[in-house]
């Protein structure tokens, strides 16, 4: 077998007025370098005026912390089921140096949609010690496995970050795994200790989290009822009971087990939740003095205004805010399109729209999914930038993987988002960022269906003109 399919390195050259770019296209092209000079631009004064991209560096935003996607149940059952050889050249592709520099990984405290089955770690009725609490088959012979071995290859520096999706049925006040039911008032510090107890369940196998939010999706039981016939695994809060059980029950108890250095991020929802969820809980200084940030879901950003982030980052300027859940798929009659550009697309204007406000990290779903976007106990299939044909012993990278990696192989963490400045651009959507080595990055999505040419402004190089092919994702980097 021959694997060659790599992320190419660009790195900086003796000539500092020399640019490279990636290129990915509908056409074809995956991965594709050429490069340039930046010089003087002199127009003939007789063609019609270029389309222009203008760097500016003095304005500076966030600081990037990173990509990633999820290790659930799924995706760790799919990818043990390939041949050892084949898995690790998997995983390379996200989290290798030739890879697309993946540094963020998400897994469910627990079961998820996105398992064979529903189960806790407490499935003894009425066990409130939780002497019974242990880890699964799902977590010893799938999950932890695979993060294991992502940690060896990004040699550690994996941050990972954790949700439950439902609490154990005897704790909650619905005896179901999905939608309406809350967990029981009684058992708020059960389910605090039960926080404790999974954290020290993975340091003990040797992994440890960067960060946790209270529930995944408390507010779903209001949205996906609207939209769909499926009902996934889920535990109703309000916000004002997440913030209450925060201060209460959660930070006090991972602050008494040592664990107080887990990052704890609010709602884990979409942007319907917004600005209202992040307000009420971050209004409470208690609770602001203990948060790090918002995590926000991407399935319903057609229907709300990206000015939402702006919003609570202009309220609360310290905190920061996640895209921690994406998919594509979801309310589609087609679950997985192998070579889909225009989910490409979809993934790429998200992260340049939700990054060019104030949006620090995004996280993917699944990080591979079988043929039919599974398995799912139930039948929520969805697409998956790797999908995973074990019968043949193959994965097949979809648009969606090079596409989240224009962003995640370039733009490394500690990359500041900078200013830009455009003229005569019609139909593209572009970012810009400075990188820790002193470089410079431009993304740049065309959604034309027909190639443009541009020219990029940089006042410390001068001009360079480019173009920029129909339904491409382009990444210029140069030092």
């Amino acid at each position: 077998m021959m694997y060659c399919d790599e992320a190419p390195n660009v790195s900086r050259t003796s000539n500092s007025f020399k640019y490279f770019l990636i290129t990915s296209s509908k056409s074809g092209l995956l991965f594709h370098v050429s490069n340039g000079i930046y010089k003087k631009y002199k127009t003939n004064g007789k063609s019609a005026p270029l389309g222009k991209i203008t760097i500016n560096r003095k304005d500076v935003y966030q600081e990037i912390c990173g990509f990633g996607g999820a290790v659930t149940d799924s995706a760790a059952m799919n990818i043990h089921d390939l041949t050892l050889e084949v898995s690790e050249h998997l995983l390379k592709s996200y989290f290798g140096p030739h890879g697309i520099n993946y540094n963020f990984i998400r897994t469910p405290m627990g079961g998820c949609d996105f398992s064979t089955r529903p189960y806790t770690y407490a499935m003894v009725e009425n066990d409130i010690s939780l002497q019974h609490f242990e880890l699964q088959i799902e977590d010893n012979l799938f999950k932890i496995p695979i993060i294991k071995r992502a940690q060896k290859i990004k040699k550690g520096k994996i941050k990972l970050l954790t949700a439950p999706w439902s609490a154990s049925l005897w704790m909650k006040s619905k005896k179901s795994w999905t939608l309406n039911g809350k967990l029981c008032p009684e058992y708020r510090q059960i389910w605090a200790d039960y926080f404790v107890k999974f954290f020290e369940a993975y340091r003990h196998n040797g992994l440890e989290f960067w960060a946790t939010t209270p529930q995944n999706e408390p507010e779903n039981y209001k949205y996906i009822p609207l939209l769909s016939n499926t009902s996934i695994n889920a535990m109703a809060w309000t916000a004002e009971e997440e913030r209450d059980w925060i201060i209460n029950y959660l930070a006090p108890t991972l602050k008494k087990n040592n664990f107080e250095h887990i990052k704890i991020f609010i709602m884990d929802d979409t942007r319907l939740s917004i600005p209202d969820w992040p307000k009420t809980i971050l209004e409470d200084k208690r609770a602001r003095d203990i948060v790090s940030g918002t995590a926000v879901h991407f399935y319903f950003d057609h229907f709300i205004s990206p000015s939402v982030l702006d919003e609570i980052k202009e309220l609360f300027p310290e905190q920061s805010i996640l895209y921690t859940e994406a998919c594509a798929g979801v309310f589609e009659d087609q679950k997985v399109i192998l070579g889909s550009w225009k989910r490409a697309e979809l993934y790429a204007a998200n992260i340049i729209e939700t990054m060019s406000h104030w949006v620090s990290t995004w996280i993917d779903w699944n990080i591979a999914l079988d043929t039919n976007g599974g398995p799912n106990w139930i039948n929520n299939f969805v697409d998956s930038p790797i999908i995973v044909n074990s019968t043949a012993n193959e994965f097949y990278k979809q648009p969606m993987f090079y596409a989240i990696g224009h962003f995640s192989k370039y733009v490394p963490p500690g990359s500041k988002r900078i200013g830009i400045k455009s003229d005569n651009i019609a139909n593209m959507r572009k970012i810009a960022f400075s990188t820790p080595d002193g470089g410079t990055v431009l993304v740049i999505l065309n959604l034309n269906e027909e190639d443009k040419e541009i020219l990029i402004n940089d006042p410390k190089k001068g001009t360079a003109k480019l173009k920029i092919l129909a339904k491409s994702l382009n990444t210029m980097k140069y030092w």
